[in-house]
């Protein structure tokens, strides 16, 4: 990106000055583009932390599904030995 150095003129109290810009966009110009930037970034990781609990839900109830299945294999294969140990 290219930057173009520049003065600005702005009002302080009812007195011009005259300030460094950058691009148009003075210090304080600046600052407040920075803290919206800051609060959009903390918005956005709280919404990543709901999404990583849901997600975390999502991966509970799959390991269930797993945890279940599992369990009803070792039951099949617990009355399938029963089965062929007593004729069942």
């Amino acid at each position: 990106m290219t930057y173009t150095i520049s003065d600005k003129q702005v009002t302080i109290n009812g007195m011009t000055h005259t300030v460094t810009a950058v691009n148009g966009l003075d210090t304080v110009e600046i600052n407040n583009k920075l803290h919206d930037l800051n609060e959009e970034i903390s918005k956005l990781q709280t919404k990543i932390i709901g999404l990583r609990e849901v997600q975390s839900m999502y991966v509970e109830m799959r390991d269930m599904i797993e945890l279940e299945c599992e369990r009803r294999e070792r039951g099949e294969e617990v009355q399938n030995l029963f089965d062929e140990m007593f004729g069942g």
